[in-house]
C-alpha cells in the first residue's frame, strides 16, 4: 500500500503542531520600552521538572525553550548589562501547545529586577488542532468514572458507544467518532501505541498516571499519519521535590437504585445490570534522583470491578496496571526519557448471553500484563535545531478461554429437542507485537528570504503483526469403543474378550498471521510573516503488508 500526501495550507495567527507529543514550548522575544527587539539577551529557564536551561536572544529578539513537560511552575530570567533584570513566574505549559511570551526590559543596573505573574495567553497563535486539553487537575476533578474513554466523551464533537455509570464499563473499551469518523490513533508519551488489529487501545490504564490528556479531532500536520481522532496520553514524571499520592474509591450495590418497572417486568425482563461492589484503588511515588539531573516516577494502580449481567451471570473485570519513568538531564542541552507501562486485564464472563452464559474468561498473554516500553533522546545544538530519536515497543496479547470449558475438553454435542449445537465456543490466543523507531527534529532561522520559518522533518519506521490461534468448538478430542466388548467370534460357544480401542485425539483449529513493515517522511515548513503564516507540508508513506 503507497499513500502520498501533499499539504498546503494557508492561514493566519496560526501553526499546526503534531497531535503525538508529550510536551509544551515555550516561544518569547525580547524588547526594550520602546518595542525594539534586543539581541543577546540572556534568558534561563528554570521548573521544577528542569535544569536551569539558557538560551540568548537573536538578532530579532527571539528566544525559545523545546519539549518542556506539561507544568505550571516555569520561571523565565532575562538579564542584560544596562537593563534591569525582568522575571516572568508561574508560567504553564500544557500539553501540545505553545506559550508566547513578549518580556520588556527597562533601562537600569542589573541589580534591579522587575518580577511579573506571568499568565497563560488564552489563544494560542501557533496552533491550528482542534481539539481539547484535559490537565491532571481537571482529570482528578471530573465527577465521573475513571477512564480516558470518559475524557474522551467530554470533548466536543466526539461520540462515544455507551455510558460509563459508576465505573461499571471501565473493563471494556468504548467506540467513538468525531467529524464522520476516521482510523483513530493512541499515542502515550509521543509514540504510538495503537493495537494494530483492532485500531484501538492496546491497553487499560491508572487513571492516576496521567498528568495530561490532548484529544485531537482535526487539524493534525504530517507528523500525522491518519485522520480522525488522536487521542494524546501524557503520564506523569519525577521533579525536584519529592511527591506521593494514593486513592482508594468504592462503589457499592447499596449505592445504586433499581429501574425494574412493573411493564418491564410484565415484559418478560428478570433483572437488569447490577453492579455488585467496584473498588478502585492505587499508590504513586516520585521525586529527584539527582536533584537538576535525574528524576523517577512510579505508581500502581488496580480497579476491582464485580457486576451481574442481564442473564443474571457474574461479569467481573480486574485490571492492574504499572508505570515507571526515568528522566535524565546531565547537560542541559540533552533529555533523555524511559517508561514502561504494564497494563494486565482479567475478566470473567466476557460477551456472556443466553445462548453463551458462561462467557469467556479473558486473561494476558504475558503473566505481568501487556508491556509498552519507550527510550528517547532528544538534544538541542544552539538556538536553531533540535533533534529527537525514539524507539519503542508494545505488545497487547490476550486469551480468551470458554468459563464452562477451561480445561477445553468439552464436545459439541446436538441438541436434538431444541435444535442447537450446545458447548459449540472455541478459545482464543492472540499476539500484537508493535516495534517502532523514530527519528525526528526541527530546524528555525528567523531570517531566510526575510521571514521566519520553522522546518520539521523525520523519518518513521514500525513493524507491526498480529498473529492468533483459536481452538474450534467441539474439535478437540473424540473418542471412540471406550469399552471392552464380549463376542463369539469363533464359534465354540466361548465369547471372546475384544480390549478396547485406544481413543485418539484430533485438532482442528486455525492459525493466522498478519503483518505490515511500514516506513513514513516528512518535511514541512511554516513560514512567519508578521502575523501571517504559511504552511507547506509534505508526506509520504509506504507500507508493505504480508
Amino acid at each position: 500500500m503507497r499513500k502520498f500526501l501533499i499539504v498546503l495550507a494557508v492561514l493566519v495567527l496560526a501553526t499546526s503542531l503534531s497531535a503525538q507529543v508529550r510536551t509544551g514550548n515555550i516561544y518569547g522575544k525580547i524588547v526594550d520600552t520602546d518595542g525594539n527587539a534586543l539581541p543577546g539577551v540572556t534568558v534561563t529557564l528554570t521548573g521544577v521538572l528542569t535544569a536551569p536551561v539558557t538560551s540568548i536572544s537573536s538578532a530579532e529578539g527571539v528566544f525559545r525553550f523545546l519539549s518542556l513537560a506539561p507544568a505550571r511552575d516555569y520561571t523565565l530570567k532575562a538579564e542584560l548589562e544596562g537593563f534591569r533584570t525582568e522575571i516572568q513566574e508561574n508560567i504553564i505549559v500544557v500539553l501540545g501547545a505553545n506559550v508566547e511570551v513578549t518580556m520588556t526590559m527597562q533601562m537600569g543596573a542589573l541589580e534591579e529586577e522587575v518580577t511579573v505573574t506571568a499568565i497563560t495567553p488564552v489563544i494560542d497563535s501557533k496552533r491550528t488542532t482542534v481539539g481539547e486539553n484535559v490537565t491532571r487537575d481537571v482529570l482528578q476533578s471530573l465527577p465521573s468514572a475513571r477512564d480516558p474513554w470518559v475524557v474522551l466523551q467530554q470533548a466536543p464533537g466526539v461520540y462515544v458507544d455507551r455510558e460509563n455509570i459508576g465505573g461499571s464499563e471501565s473493563g471494556q473499551q468504548a467506540s467513538f467518532a468525531a467529524r464522520g469518523g476516521g482510523s483513530n490513533q493512541w499515542a502515550m508519551d509521543g509514540i504510538v501505541i495503537t493495537d494494530p488489529s483492532a485500531i484501538a487501545s492496546p491497553s487499560y490504564y491508572d487513571f492516576d498516571a496521567f498528568e495530561e490528556m490532548n484529544i485531537t479531532t482535526g487539524g493534525s500536520d504530517v507528523t500525522v499519519q491518519t485522520g480522525g481522532i488522536q487521542m494524546n496520553l501524557v503520564t506523569r514524571r519525577g521533579g525536584n521535590r519529592v511527591s506521593i499520592g494514593g486513592r482508594i474509591y468504592i462503589t457499592d450495590e447499596k449505592f445504586q437504585s433499581e429501574n425494574l418497572t412493573d411493564e418491564l417486568k410484565a415484559e418478560g425482563l428478570e433483572r437488569t445490570n447490577v453492579i455488585r461492589n467496584i473498588k478502585d484503588y492505587g499508590f504513586n511515588l516520585g521525586g529527584p534522583l539527582f536533584v537538576d539531573r535525574a528524576w523517577w516516577w512510579l505508581s500502581i494502580g488496580a480497579q476491582d470491578i464485580k457486576t451481574t449481567n442481564l442473564v443474571g451471570v457474574a461479569d467481573d473485570t480486574l485490571l492492574i496496571n504499572y508505570a515507571a519513568k526515568l528522566n535524565i538531564q546531565l547537560v542541559p542541552e540533552n533529555r533523555c526519557e524511559a517508561i514502561m507501562h504494564i497494563g494486565q486485564k482479567e475478566k470473567w464472563g466476557r460477551s456472556s448471553s443466553y445462548s453463551f452464559p458462561g462467557g469467556w474468561h479473558q486473561t494476558g498473554m504475558y503473566h505481568f500484563g501487556s508491556p509498552i516500553v519507550k527510550f528517547q533522546d532528544e538534544h538541542m545544538f544552539g538556538d536553531s535545531l533540535f533533534l529527537s530519536v525514539k524507539y519503542s515497543f508494545a505488545n497487547a496479547g490476550f486469551n480468551l478461554i470458554p468459563m464452562d470449558d477451561e480445561d477445553r475438553v468439552i464436545m459439541t454435542e446436538r441438541n436434538i429437542k431444541d435444535g442447537i449445537w450446545e458447548n459449540s465456543y472455541f478459545s482464543y490466543q492472540c499476539k500484537r507485537p508493535v516495534s517502532q523507531f523514530i527519528f525526528g527534529g526541527s530546524y528555525f532561522n528567523d531570517v531566510l528570504f526575510g521571514a521566519s520559518h520553522e522546518f520539521k522533518f523525520g523519518f518513521d519506521y514500525a513493524d507491526r503483526a498480529q498473529q492468533g490461534l483459536w481452538d474450534s468448538p467441539g474439535q478437540l478430542l473424540t473418542r471412540y469403543n471406550y469399552h471392552t466388548a464380549s463376542i463369539d467370534i469363533t464359534g465354540d460357544n466361548n465369547p471372546d474378550i475384544i480390549p478396547a480401542m485406544k481413543r485418539f485425539e484430533f485438532w482442528r483449529g486455525g492459525w493466522d498471521y498478519g503483518a505490515v513493515s511500514a516506513y513514513a517522511g516528512y518535511l514541512s515548513d511554516t513560514i512567519t510573516f508578521g502575523r501571517f503564516n504559511l504552511i507547506l507540508g509534505l508526506r509520504y508513506d509506504y507500507q508493505k503488508p504480508s
